[in-house]
């Protein structure tokens, strides 16, 4: 299972707003090309996005859906890229607590952990270190993006309340 985490500087309900958010998923998760269309009650238990995946010219098309959700905390998804894999992602947010050295004191923070494997599929049968490795890698490149999209976000909301 690749393990990842990383502090982001907003609250976890700012983070979670993102996750939250399938039309983001194109942005920050490595690979994927952009998301077709999504149900509108997302990220309710069973809701699903449908989404494209590639590199190049080889794409897929398929669907991530919701299997875990606790509002601003925890999101479990199921990420299908068949016939290859379905893949577990776990997204759990910590609130840094205060008194932490953490690069913005103005605002709470939050440590963003993933977790991922295949739990379906020809990868899940060959799940290995190596693969192990890249799937780290990926999502530490996912976690860089998810980051600057939600400070982003933060920074525009604080700017219009004149904070």
């Amino acid at each position: 299972m690749a393990v990842n985490k990383m502090v982001v500087e907003a609250p976890p309900e700012a983070v979670f707003a993102v996750l939250a958010d399938p039309a983001t998923y194109g942005a920050f998760v490595v690979g994927s090309k952009h998301v077709r269309r999504f149900e509108p009650n997302y990220p309710e238990l069973g809701s699903c996005f449908h989404h494209t995946l590639g590199v190049g010219p080889l794409i897929l098309r398929d669907k991530t859906c919701v299997e875990e959700v606790e509002e601003g905390r925890r999101l479990v998804l199921l990420a299908h890229m068949r016939p290859f894999a379905v893949n577990r992602v776990a997204f759990t947010l910590h609130p840094v607590p205060e008194g932490t050295e953490v690069p913005n004191t103005e605002v709470p923070n939050t440590e963003v952990e993933v977790e991922e494997y295949a739990v379906e599929g020809p990868v899940a049968a060959v799940w290995n270190p190596v693969l192990e490795a890249a799937m780290g890698l990926r999502n530490q490149e996912m976690l860089r993006r998810l980051k600057r999209i939600a400070e982003r976000r933060l920074a525009r909301r604080r700017e219009v309340a004149g904070l």
